[in-house]
């Protein structure tokens, strides 16, 4: 964390203790707790539901859930949460996880492909988040577009992809791993330029944590 990052992490709301303990146990029950959004995002996350307040909001991409509950506690108790994660492994978590925030009753997940999951949501989503594999950024904010309300918004997290995306050209490698992040590299920065051209959204890519960029449907 950079000192201006942790200036602006002081000058913060911090998340209700209910929200802390979910982080807290999302690193103790998870092998990649670096996945999860931190405290930071959370809070922006709670800021931004509760300023939209959708009646329908989705989350691409939970893992242990953390984004999720922070986005649901932002929501009023008439609200709805989809959660879609790949991983059923996580189901348990998830579930404790929202009911220690006290958001369970505006939470349904739904574990599988999100290709496959994403067509069977209902319309009318005032808001997404996109955090999943990222070579599939593309597909999931194509696939989501249809479904949106006018005024609602897609976030998608991991926007900079650790600065690659101002490396595309310099990143030769043979590693398999390495190989693999030049193309998410190179998948984000197209995903990037192609919402900045897209005429059905207004939108800001914002330097917070690893890139957020915020779309907001015309």
């Amino acid at each position: 964390m950079t000192a201006i990052e942790d200036y602006c992490t002081q000058h913060t709301s911090p998340l209700p203790d209910p929200l802390n303990s979910v982080y807290r146990s999302v690193a103790l029950h998870t092998a990649n707790p670096h996945m999860a959004s931190s405290p930071y995002q959370g809070t922006l996350l709670q800021i931004i539901t509760a300023i939209q307040q959708p009646e329908i909001a989705v989350e691409i991409g939970s893992q242990a859930g953390f984004g999720a509950v922070c986005i649901a506690s932002g929501l009023s108790d008439k609200s709805t949460m989809h959660l879609i994660e790949i991983n059923d492994e996580y189901q348990s978590l998830i579930i404790q996880h929202a009911q220690t925030a006290g958001v369970l009753p505006r939470i349904k997940t739904h574990f599988g492909p999100a290709a496959n999951l994403i067509p069977t949501l209902p319309d009318g989503i005032g808001l997404a988040f996109i955090d999943a594999d990222k070579e599939n950024y593309d597909l999931y904010y194509t696939l989501l577009l249809p479904k949106m309300k006018q005024g609602g918004l897609i976030l998608l997290d991991n926007m900079l992809w650790y600065g690659r995306v101002l490396n595309l050209d310099s990143q030769p490698s043979t590693q398999a791993s390495q190989l693999r992040c030049n193309r998410e590299a190179h998948a984000i920065h197209q995903l990037n330029q192609r919402i900045t051209l897209d005429p059905r959204v207004d939108n800001i890519l914002l330097p917070i944590r690893d890139g957020i960029m915020l779309c907001r449907i015309r």
